[in-house]
């Protein structure tokens, strides 16, 4: 779960602007990104590691006790303001500075729960990219809950993907290691840990942009709800 490591994302499932759906359904075999709420609908979420000058007062807050319109906490809660963090986020390595993620490690992590349509044959894979793209195919996997899709024999399931990475600005390279899990009624898929199965290169720090997916083996509608997708600084 979210935690003082925690830098960036969202865990907070609504009908508000900037949460995740409530549910969001699938009713498709074609590989569906996860979203986030808009004033005009829904629009595919892409978690970006902060960088310089980035205003975190106005996100939506990581504890659900805290109004994410207010910096401060309230009277009851501790540590740190809401969107505050020691970090204070440099994307530059100029002058002999050196950016916040540069050759440092830190985690990526999107855990949710879903229902499997009520089809004996459902099956499913959630994936984890890194990418800037809607375009998935453009995107590469950094992480994911198997190479072969998982068996729900319709009902509800829950996953977890979670990725330790490093990238420095030198080299471009995203490279580090993931683990996955996909579970329903009394089975469950593990898989890890697994080297990244992309290295990416010539990634710049804008490009520390992840998103992530659930596809279908078959049509029947399915829904699926995302209870956090988060960076975790290390």
């Amino acid at each position: 779960m979210s935690n003082p490591a925690t830098v960036a994302g969202i865990t907070v499932s609504g009908t508000a602007k900037n949460q995740f759906p409530a549910t969001q359904t699938v009713a498709t075999t074609n590989e569906t990104a996860f979203v986030i709420n808009t004033d005009a609908g829904t629009t595919t979420y892409f978690l970006v590691a902060p960088g310089a000058g980035s205003i975190l007062g106005s996100a939506t807050g990581f504890d659900i006790n805290a109004n994410p319109a207010i910096i401060e906490r309230s009277a009851r809660e501790y540590g740190l303001p809401s969107g505050e963090t020691n970090d204070q986020f440099s994307s530059s390595n100029s002058s002999g500075a050196i950016g916040s993620w540069d050759g440092r490690p830190f985690k990526v992590r999107v855990c949710g729960v879903g229902n499997a349509g009520a089809n004996a044959g459902q099956t499913l894979i959630v994936n984890l990219y890194q990418g800037t793209s809607t375009t998935l195919s453009s995107d590469k996997i950094i992480g994911t809950t198997g190479s072969a899709y998982a068996t729900a024999a319709g009902g509800a399931f829950n996953f977890l993907v979670e990725a330790t990475l490093v990238w420095d600005l030198t080299s471009g390279v995203l490279s580090g290691w993931y683990t996955g899990n996909i579970a329903f009624a009394t089975t469950s898929q593990f898989v890890g840990p697994t080297v990244v199965p992309n290295v990416v290169t010539s990634v710049t720090q804008s490009g520390l942009s992840f998103l992530a997916s659930i596809k279908l083996g078959n049509a029947a509608s399915s829904t699926v709800s995302i209870r956090e997708f988060v960076i975790d600084k290390l």
